[in-house]
């Protein structure tokens, strides 16, 4: 599911024209990305410190903002606010799947049961560890220079 998500962004910026305005230092975007990826695994030997790490990259990227162009006007948000709605209908997403039987979590096995809300928080870091590794490599893409 992961791969999509990257693809999905890697295609809504080649698509939306998209660029980000006031992006943090990329080292410090890295840091908190390795930091939630370390965290998906980590909390289940040790605390679960998601709360204060996306707490962590909301400060961060507070003054990020994402300027895309649907229709040849551009348009902008914040990245956090993109960030939480891409979560959003990712797990509205999963809902539906689970919905039709697509696929089943354990609690579903007997009646089908809501994805549980804090798989949306999950998924909104997830896209924002995705988006991190995006634009890490655009960035390195733009100063890497290969003679014609």
């Amino acid at each position: 599911m992961y791969a999509a998500v990257g693809s999905y962004i890697i295609q809504a910026w080649r698509l939306l024209q998209l660029r980000v305005e006031h992006h943090p230092p990329y080292w410090m975007a890295g840091l908190v990305a390795t930091a939630l990826y370390l965290n998906f695994f980590t909390h289940h030997f040790i605390g679960d410190y998601r709360w204060y790490l996306a707490a962590a990259a909301l400060g961060l990227y507070a003054r990020a903002q994402v300027v895309f162009r649907p229709h040849r006007i551009d348009r902008r948000m914040p990245l956090s606010l993109a960030l939480v709605l891409i979560g959003f209908f990712i797990w509205l997403a999963e809902n539906i799947g689970t919905f039709f039987g697509l696929w089943a979590y354990p609690h579903q096995l007997g009646a089908w049961a809501a994805v549980h809300v804090t798989k949306w928080s999950a998924w909104s870091l997830l896209v924002l560890m995705g988006f991190t590794i995006v634009t890490n490599l655009k960035h390195i893409k733009a100063t890497v220079h290969v003679p014609a």
